[in-house]
């Protein structure tokens, strides 16, 4: 057997006490200098706060590593990405050149994704 637990729903009163509800609330004309005396009140009231820096957490969030970012470069330019600890002079001219064209690259791409955000 279905009961409802809701009694007093404004589905279950008649529409004539619903529009005579609506009709008592009035809008604010306006123009209103009650309005605009209240408006200037809570304008008045906003506190602008000093926004922190928080680019070393989005940073985190994105996972973005010494390491990871090194091995992420090593694989864009087609090399090892074991090698991401070696020192830069133990690669060859080619491969830097493709390592810092993929660095290039990944800088675009997240500029892309930064403003498209």
């Amino acid at each position: 057997m279905s009961v409802s637990l809701i009694n007093d729903h404004l589905s279950f009163r008649p529409a004539t006490d619903i529009f005579k509800v609506w009709d008592q609330g009035r809008p604010t004309p306006p123009n209103s200098p009650l309005a605009l005396r209240a408006l200037a009140e809570a304008k008045a009231a906003i506190q602008h706060r000093q926004v922190e820096n928080k680019s070393p957490l989005t940073a985190q969030l994105w996972g973005v590593t010494p390491a990871g970012v090194r091995r992420n470069i090593l694989r864009a330019a087609g090399l090892e990405d074991h090698r991401w600890d070696c020192p830069v002079h133990s690669f060859s001219d080619a491969e830097r050149i493709a390592m810092k064209a993929a660095a290039e690259h990944g800088v675009r791409l997240y500029e892309r994704a930064s403003h498209a955000i």
